[in-house]
């Protein structure tokens, strides 16, 4: 059996249509838990009604305590031997959980984790969100030579962001793994999905890949365009999610250590540029950029040796509190990253 959480918080406009894509799914075996999270429209009562309905839905109703609790509140109440957390504003196609659950009963040995894909549904088209890593079974010796040094970030090409997409809504966890790993931090109010999916691949034997694209992200709630923009601020939730993965992933090996670095100063690099480009000037944009350091002491966290050459120059002038000729370089990698590329031939 697999459980499926859905948090659910101001998705009323779209509750129905992803609460119906899981209950038309082709596979049957599953159970619903819904999450109300103190939700202030018709959620509460959209979630009540469906219940009574179907006696495979679950309702758990809490107290607003942000994403991570109430997917939280799932997870300890998951009954089934693989759990599946979809957004409340998003829908699965038909055939994900029995993806799922073929995948895991093919399976030589017990899966950790079933990865798949997405596509990211914007008004007028979609665009596809992959995993950068060969398809197919990865036993540990297989995870630790070609996934783990590249997991949370890679810098083969500068400093990019890790092979596997962090996100929880593209994988199936079994229960044992995510019940011992899931994230107990829930202050952190940014990249959410970031510590439970990287810890959770950390400690597994096995999984299985795949870019099969199974689930619909929507890129179309302005409430999510909102949130997304906010996860460019500087705040003391960054500050939560480093100290997070410090603490949890710090010691594993030198790898994981160098990429914990990369990792915090790829979130300071990505706020500066955000900063750059969305402020009527760099003197506004270091200014911005120095109250958010201040704040939440992330540059504590990061250290410029053995960084990229371009991020390891960024993060030596904010640490010499350079934040103008930061902001200035910012602004330059946005420009030069926005250039289309060249014809070849």
């Amino acid at each position: 059996m697999i459980s499926v959480i859905v948090p659910v918080y101001k998705v009323e406009k779209y509750l129905r249509h992803c609460v119906d894509s899981i209950l038309s799914q082709t596979y049957r075996d599953f159970e619903l838990l819904l999450v109300d999270d103190g939700s202030p429209d018709g959620c509460p009562e959209i979630c009540d009604e469906y219940a009574a309905l179907d006696p495979r839905v679950r309702v758990i109703h809490k107290p607003n305590g942000g994403l991570i609790s109430a997917r939280n509140a799932g997870i300890l109440a998951a009954k089934g031997d693989y759990v599946c957390i979809l957004d409340g504003d998003d829908w699965a196609l038909e055939n994900m959980l029995q993806f799922i659950h073929d995948t895991a009963a093919e399976s030589p040995v017990p899966l950790d984790m079933v990865l798949f894909a997405a596509n990211n549904v914007y008004e007028d088209h979609l665009e596809e969100t992959l995993n950068y890593v060969p398809e197919g079974y990865y036993d540990r010796k297989r995870l630790e030579e070609e996934i783990f040094p590249y997991l949370l970030t890679d810098t083969r090409r500068g400093l990019q962001v890790g092979v596997i997409q962090a996100h929880t809504w593209d994988k199936a966890f079994r229960r044992e793994l995510i019940v011992r790993y899931y994230t107990r931090e829930e202050r952190i109010r940014v990249f959410t999905d970031v510590p439970m999916t990287y810890e959770c691949l950390f400690h597994s034997e096995n999984v299985y890949v795949c870019n099969e694209r199974l689930y619909m992200y929507n890129k179309t709630n302005e409430d999510s365009i909102r949130a997304k923009s906010r996860e460019n601020l500087l705040t003391m939730s960054f500050r939560y999610l480093i100290e997070y993965m410090r603490e949890h992933l710090g010691g594993l090996s030198p790898s994981v250590d160098r990429q914990l670095n990369e990792y915090a100063a790829m979130l300071i690099i990505r706020t500066g540029k955000w900063r750059a480009e969305t402020e009527p000037s760099l003197r506004e944009a270091a200014r911005h950029l120095k109250e958010g350091l201040r704040e939440t002491g992330m540059l504590n966290f990061v250290t410029a040796k053995n960084l990229p050459r371009k991020a390891g120059i960024l993060i030596r002038l904010l640490k010499m509190r350079l934040y103008l000729p930061a902001a200035a370089l910012c602004a330059a990698r946005n420009k030069q990253q926005a250039k289309p590329d060249k014809p070849s031939g």
